[in-house]
Protein backbone atom coordinates (compact mmCIF):
# COMPACT_ATOMS: atom_id res chain seq x y z
CA UNK A 1 0.00 0.00 0.00
CA UNK A 2 1.25 3.45 -0.37
CA UNK A 3 2.03 5.85 2.91
CA UNK A 4 3.80 9.27 3.93
CA UNK A 5 6.77 7.56 5.82
CA UNK A 6 8.53 8.99 8.60
CA UNK A 7 12.13 6.81 7.24
CA UNK A 8 13.92 9.13 10.30
CA UNK A 9 13.65 11.71 13.26
CA UNK A 10 14.30 14.87 11.55
CA UNK A 11 12.87 17.40 8.96
CA UNK A 12 10.09 17.74 6.48
CA UNK A 13 12.58 15.92 4.15
CA UNK A 14 11.86 12.42 7.01
CA UNK A 15 8.61 12.14 5.81
CA UNK A 16 9.10 10.25 2.60
CA UNK A 17 5.61 8.62 0.13
CA UNK A 18 6.18 5.24 -0.66
CA UNK A 19 4.75 1.33 -0.71
CA UNK A 20 4.92 -0.73 2.12
CA UNK A 21 3.76 -3.90 3.65
CA UNK A 22 -0.37 -3.75 4.30
CA UNK A 23 -1.03 -3.99 8.00
CA UNK A 24 -3.18 -7.40 9.18
CA UNK A 25 -5.75 -7.18 11.68
CA UNK A 26 -5.43 -8.73 15.08
CA UNK A 27 -8.05 -10.22 17.01
CA UNK A 28 -10.96 -7.61 17.97
CA UNK A 29 -9.59 -5.64 15.12
CA UNK A 30 -10.60 -4.21 11.73
CA UNK A 31 -9.02 -2.92 8.38
CA UNK A 32 -10.10 0.50 7.57
CA UNK A 33 -9.57 1.79 3.98
CA UNK A 34 -8.75 5.47 4.83
CA UNK A 35 -10.29 7.72 2.84
CA UNK A 36 -9.11 10.84 4.79
CA UNK A 37 -6.78 12.13 7.93
CA UNK A 38 -6.48 15.34 9.33
CA UNK A 39 -3.37 16.41 11.02
CA UNK A 40 -2.07 17.54 14.40
CA UNK A 41 1.05 18.74 16.12
CA UNK A 42 1.09 15.33 16.84
CA UNK A 43 2.27 14.25 13.44
CA UNK A 44 5.24 16.83 13.49
CA UNK A 45 6.19 16.02 17.03
CA UNK A 46 6.28 12.26 16.05
CA UNK A 47 8.73 13.03 13.47
CA UNK A 48 11.11 15.33 14.85
CA UNK A 49 11.09 12.65 17.94
CA UNK A 50 9.42 12.98 20.78
CA UNK A 51 11.75 12.62 24.57
CA UNK A 52 10.87 9.94 25.90
CA UNK A 53 8.67 7.96 23.68
CA UNK A 54 9.77 5.36 21.60
CA UNK A 55 8.77 4.76 17.83
CA UNK A 56 9.76 2.15 15.88
CA UNK A 57 11.44 3.06 12.42
CA UNK A 58 9.82 3.54 10.02
CA UNK A 59 6.75 4.82 10.83
CA UNK A 60 3.29 6.51 9.55
CA UNK A 61 1.93 8.90 11.40
CA UNK A 62 -2.16 10.42 11.33
CA UNK A 63 -4.94 9.78 14.14
CA UNK A 64 -7.65 11.76 12.83
CA UNK A 65 -8.83 9.10 10.69
CA UNK A 66 -12.61 8.62 8.54
CA UNK A 67 -12.48 5.67 6.30
CA UNK A 68 -14.88 2.41 5.33
CA UNK A 69 -13.89 -0.73 7.01
CA UNK A 70 -12.30 -3.59 4.98
CA UNK A 71 -11.56 -6.35 6.70
CA UNK A 72 -12.40 -8.17 10.13
CA UNK A 73 -10.62 -9.11 12.57
CA UNK A 74 -11.03 -12.76 14.16
CA UNK A 75 -14.38 -11.75 16.83
CA UNK A 76 -15.58 -8.68 15.00
CA UNK A 77 -19.17 -8.25 14.27
CA UNK A 78 -20.02 -8.98 10.70
CA UNK A 79 -22.12 -5.99 10.58
CA UNK A 80 -18.97 -3.56 10.50
CA UNK A 81 -17.78 -4.48 7.11
CA UNK A 82 -18.62 -1.39 4.16
CA UNK A 83 -19.31 0.73 6.78
CA UNK A 84 -17.95 4.68 6.61
CA UNK A 85 -16.38 5.32 10.15
CA UNK A 86 -14.83 7.90 12.11
CA UNK A 87 -12.14 6.17 14.19
CA UNK A 88 -11.21 7.22 17.83
CA UNK A 89 -7.25 8.00 17.90
CA UNK A 90 -7.72 6.86 21.54
CA UNK A 91 -5.58 3.49 21.89
CA UNK A 92 -4.19 1.87 24.83
CA UNK A 93 -3.47 5.51 26.54
CA UNK A 94 -2.00 6.98 23.30
CA UNK A 95 -2.90 8.27 19.74
CA UNK A 96 -2.84 6.52 16.98
CA UNK A 97 0.17 7.58 14.78
CA UNK A 98 1.88 8.28 18.30
CA UNK A 99 3.70 4.40 18.93
CA UNK A 100 0.79 2.59 17.00
CA UNK A 101 0.77 3.54 13.14
CA UNK A 102 -1.68 5.54 12.15
CA UNK A 103 -3.81 6.62 8.96
CA UNK A 104 -1.05 8.58 6.58
CA UNK A 105 -1.81 5.66 4.64
CA UNK A 106 -4.53 3.45 2.06
CA UNK A 107 -5.12 1.09 4.93
CA UNK A 108 -4.99 1.22 8.91
CA UNK A 109 -5.09 -1.87 11.37
CA UNK A 110 -7.66 -0.54 14.33
CA UNK A 111 -9.37 -1.85 17.49
CA UNK A 112 -12.91 -2.73 16.48
CA UNK A 113 -14.03 -0.66 20.03
CA UNK A 114 -12.96 2.40 18.13
CA UNK A 115 -15.17 2.72 15.67
CA UNK A 116 -17.99 5.17 15.24
CA UNK A 117 -20.41 4.57 12.57
CA UNK A 118 -21.06 7.62 10.13
CA UNK A 119 -24.39 7.14 9.32
CA UNK A 120 -26.44 8.46 7.28
CA UNK A 121 -23.36 8.89 5.22
CA UNK A 122 -22.14 12.08 5.17
CA UNK A 123 -22.19 14.54 2.01
CA UNK A 124 -18.93 15.71 3.18
CA UNK A 125 -16.81 13.17 5.06
CA UNK A 126 -13.67 15.17 5.38
CA UNK A 127 -15.28 17.24 8.19
CA UNK A 128 -15.72 14.41 10.90
CA UNK A 129 -12.06 13.79 10.24
CA UNK A 130 -11.66 17.20 11.65
CA UNK A 131 -13.18 16.15 14.85
CA UNK A 132 -11.27 13.65 16.98
CA UNK A 133 -7.72 15.19 18.37
CA UNK A 134 -8.21 19.01 18.13
CA UNK A 135 -12.11 19.23 18.70
CA UNK A 136 -12.16 16.54 21.09
CA UNK A 137 -10.02 18.12 22.95
CA UNK A 138 -11.63 21.28 22.90
CA UNK A 139 -15.07 20.13 23.94
CA UNK A 140 -13.42 17.88 27.34
CA UNK A 141 -11.87 21.22 28.44
CA UNK A 142 -14.93 23.36 28.12
CA UNK A 143 -17.54 21.08 28.74
CA UNK A 144 -16.17 17.90 30.82
CA UNK A 145 -13.25 20.50 32.97
CA UNK A 146 -14.44 24.13 32.90
CA UNK A 147 -18.43 23.39 32.76
CA UNK A 148 -18.53 26.63 30.65
CA UNK A 149 -21.76 28.36 30.73
CA UNK A 150 -24.19 30.20 28.40
CA UNK A 151 -23.50 33.96 29.09
CA UNK A 152 -20.22 33.57 30.78
CA UNK A 153 -16.80 35.18 29.14
CA UNK A 154 -14.35 32.77 27.48
CA UNK A 155 -11.05 34.08 26.51
CA UNK A 156 -9.02 31.74 24.20
CA UNK A 157 -4.88 31.96 23.98
CA UNK A 158 -3.55 30.59 20.90
CA UNK A 159 -6.78 31.30 19.00
CA UNK A 160 -5.59 30.55 15.58
CA UNK A 161 -4.25 26.73 16.51
CA UNK A 162 -6.26 23.70 15.61
CA UNK A 163 -7.65 23.53 19.44
CA UNK A 164 -8.13 27.12 19.89
CA UNK A 165 -10.38 27.03 16.81
CA UNK A 166 -12.19 24.54 17.85
CA UNK A 167 -12.51 26.26 21.67
CA UNK A 168 -14.08 29.24 19.85
CA UNK A 169 -16.99 27.91 17.92
CA UNK A 170 -17.72 25.28 20.76
CA UNK A 171 -17.49 28.74 23.28
CA UNK A 172 -20.03 30.70 20.76
CA UNK A 173 -22.94 27.33 20.44
CA UNK A 174 -22.36 26.98 24.45
CA UNK A 175 -23.60 31.03 24.27
CA UNK A 176 -20.34 32.35 25.65
CA UNK A 177 -19.17 35.47 24.47
CA UNK A 178 -15.39 34.65 23.13
CA UNK A 179 -12.25 36.64 23.38
CA UNK A 180 -10.04 35.61 20.30
CA UNK A 181 -6.17 35.67 21.24
CA UNK A 182 -3.30 35.29 19.03
CA UNK A 183 -0.40 37.42 17.75
CA UNK A 184 -1.37 37.12 13.77
CA UNK A 185 -3.57 39.89 12.97
CA UNK A 186 -4.36 38.40 9.81
CA UNK A 187 -6.02 35.57 11.52
CA UNK A 188 -7.62 37.03 13.74
CA UNK A 189 -9.52 38.93 11.31
CA UNK A 190 -10.27 35.78 9.94
CA UNK A 191 -11.81 34.75 13.46
CA UNK A 192 -13.77 37.66 13.59
CA UNK A 193 -15.42 36.54 10.37
CA UNK A 194 -16.20 32.94 11.90
CA UNK A 195 -17.61 34.70 14.60
CA UNK A 196 -15.25 35.84 17.41
CA UNK A 197 -16.90 38.56 19.32
CA UNK A 198 -13.49 40.45 20.55
CA UNK A 199 -10.13 40.20 19.31
CA UNK A 200 -6.96 40.60 21.03
CA UNK A 201 -3.52 41.25 19.28
CA UNK A 202 -0.54 40.09 21.38
CA UNK A 203 1.70 41.02 19.44
CA UNK A 204 0.61 44.47 20.27
CA UNK A 205 0.43 44.28 24.35
CA UNK A 206 -0.08 42.48 27.18
CA UNK A 207 -2.86 40.42 26.87
CA UNK A 208 -4.01 39.38 29.86
CA UNK A 209 -4.67 44.14 30.21
CA UNK A 210 -6.59 43.63 26.89
CA UNK A 211 -8.82 41.09 28.27
CA UNK A 212 -9.10 43.08 31.43
CA UNK A 213 -10.05 46.03 29.50
CA UNK A 214 -12.73 44.13 27.48
CA UNK A 215 -14.28 42.67 30.30
CA UNK A 216 -15.17 45.94 32.02
CA UNK A 217 -11.80 44.89 34.82
CA UNK A 218 -14.03 41.97 35.65
CA UNK A 219 -12.00 39.38 34.16
CA UNK A 220 -13.17 35.96 32.05
CA UNK A 221 -15.15 33.33 33.26
CA UNK A 222 -13.43 30.64 31.31
CA UNK A 223 -9.79 31.24 30.25
CA UNK A 224 -8.02 28.61 27.33
CA UNK A 225 -4.47 28.43 28.00
CA UNK A 226 -2.04 25.42 26.18
CA UNK A 227 0.71 27.93 25.88
CA UNK A 228 2.76 27.45 29.17
CA UNK A 229 5.60 29.08 30.63
CA UNK A 230 4.96 32.06 28.39
CA UNK A 231 1.22 32.88 29.05
CA UNK A 232 0.41 31.20 32.25
CA UNK A 233 0.90 34.20 34.81
CA UNK A 234 -1.05 36.29 32.68
CA UNK A 235 -3.95 33.92 32.17
CA UNK A 236 -4.24 33.83 35.91
CA UNK A 237 -4.27 37.64 35.84
CA UNK A 238 -6.98 38.25 33.41
CA UNK A 239 -9.50 35.75 35.07
CA UNK A 240 -12.32 36.68 37.19
CA UNK A 241 -12.66 35.50 40.58
CA UNK A 242 -14.51 32.35 40.87
CA UNK A 243 -13.55 31.93 37.20
CA UNK A 244 -11.36 29.05 35.97
CA UNK A 245 -8.18 28.62 33.76
CA UNK A 246 -8.16 25.62 31.66
CA UNK A 247 -4.81 24.28 30.26
CA UNK A 248 -4.17 21.17 27.90
CA UNK A 249 -0.64 21.96 26.77
CA UNK A 250 2.28 23.62 27.20
CA UNK A 251 3.87 24.79 23.49
CA UNK A 252 6.04 27.65 25.20
CA UNK A 253 7.59 25.03 28.02
CA UNK A 254 6.28 23.27 30.40
CA UNK A 255 7.57 25.00 33.67
CA UNK A 256 5.07 27.96 34.66
CA UNK A 257 5.31 30.39 37.46
CA UNK A 258 2.57 32.11 38.41
CA UNK A 259 1.65 35.14 41.69
CA UNK A 260 -0.37 32.50 43.75
CA UNK A 261 -1.95 35.46 45.49
CA UNK A 262 -4.44 35.67 42.31
CA UNK A 263 -5.04 32.08 42.89
CA UNK A 264 -6.31 32.34 46.86
CA UNK A 265 -7.82 36.09 46.54
CA UNK A 266 -9.86 35.55 43.55
CA UNK A 267 -10.40 31.60 44.59
CA UNK A 268 -9.67 30.33 41.03
CA UNK A 269 -9.44 27.17 40.01
CA UNK A 270 -6.54 25.90 37.64
CA UNK A 271 -7.77 22.72 35.89
CA UNK A 272 -5.87 20.62 34.00
CA UNK A 273 -7.43 18.55 31.02
CA UNK A 274 -6.22 15.43 28.94
CA UNK A 275 -7.53 14.80 26.00
CA UNK A 276 -11.01 13.79 24.80
CA UNK A 277 -13.59 10.53 25.58
CA UNK A 278 -15.26 8.85 23.82
CA UNK A 279 -18.64 10.89 24.77
CA UNK A 280 -17.03 13.95 23.66
CA UNK A 281 -16.09 12.57 20.07
CA UNK A 282 -20.33 11.44 20.06
CA UNK A 283 -21.59 14.93 20.90
CA UNK A 284 -19.47 16.38 18.60
CA UNK A 285 -20.69 13.70 15.54
CA UNK A 286 -24.27 14.70 16.66
CA UNK A 287 -23.39 18.49 16.40
CA UNK A 288 -21.96 18.08 13.07
CA UNK A 289 -25.02 15.42 11.86
CA UNK A 290 -27.71 17.95 13.21
CA UNK A 291 -25.65 21.26 11.13
CA UNK A 292 -25.11 22.78 14.83
CA UNK A 293 -20.71 22.71 13.94
CA UNK A 294 -19.14 23.27 11.09
CA UNK A 295 -15.80 21.71 11.10
CA UNK A 296 -13.45 24.27 10.18
CA UNK A 297 -10.93 22.84 7.22
CA UNK A 298 -8.33 24.84 5.98
CA UNK A 299 -7.22 22.85 3.09
CA UNK A 300 -7.02 19.19 1.09
CA UNK A 301 -3.95 17.86 0.04
CA UNK A 302 -3.59 14.54 -1.43
CA UNK A 303 -1.74 11.61 -0.02
CA UNK A 304 1.43 11.78 -2.21
CA UNK A 305 1.67 15.76 -0.70
CA UNK A 306 1.23 14.78 2.94
CA UNK A 307 4.58 16.51 3.31
CA UNK A 308 3.76 19.86 2.25
CA UNK A 309 0.48 19.39 4.07
CA UNK A 310 2.51 18.84 7.52
CA UNK A 311 4.98 22.04 6.76
CA UNK A 312 1.41 23.57 6.70
CA UNK A 313 0.76 22.71 10.03
CA UNK A 314 4.37 22.84 11.21
CA UNK A 315 5.05 26.92 9.79
CA UNK A 316 1.64 28.01 10.88
CA UNK A 317 0.08 29.14 8.04
CA UNK A 318 -3.22 27.24 8.43
CA UNK A 319 -6.09 28.55 9.91
CA UNK A 320 -8.42 25.28 11.01
CA UNK A 321 -7.77 21.62 9.66
CA UNK A 322 -5.31 20.65 7.17
CA UNK A 323 -6.67 17.45 5.58
CA UNK A 324 -5.21 14.22 3.85
CA UNK A 325 -7.25 12.66 1.38
CA UNK A 326 -6.24 9.23 0.99
CA UNK A 327 -8.97 7.78 -1.21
Amino acid sequence: MWAAVIEAHGGPERLVYRQVEAPSPAPSEVLVRVRFCALNALDYFVRRGVPGIRVGLPHVGGGDIVGRVEVLGPGVEPAWRGQLVLVDPLVEGAALGESRWGGLAELVAVPAANLIPLRPEPEHPERYAALPIAYGTAHRMLHGRARLRAGETLAVLGATGGVGVACLQLGRLAGATTIACSSSREKLERLARLGADHLVDTSRRDFSAQVWELTGRRGADVVVDYLGRDTLAGSVRCTRAGGRVVVCGASSGAEASIDLRYLWVRELSLLGSDGWRREDLDALCELVREGRLDPLVDSVFPLSEAARALARVEDRLALGKVVVEVA
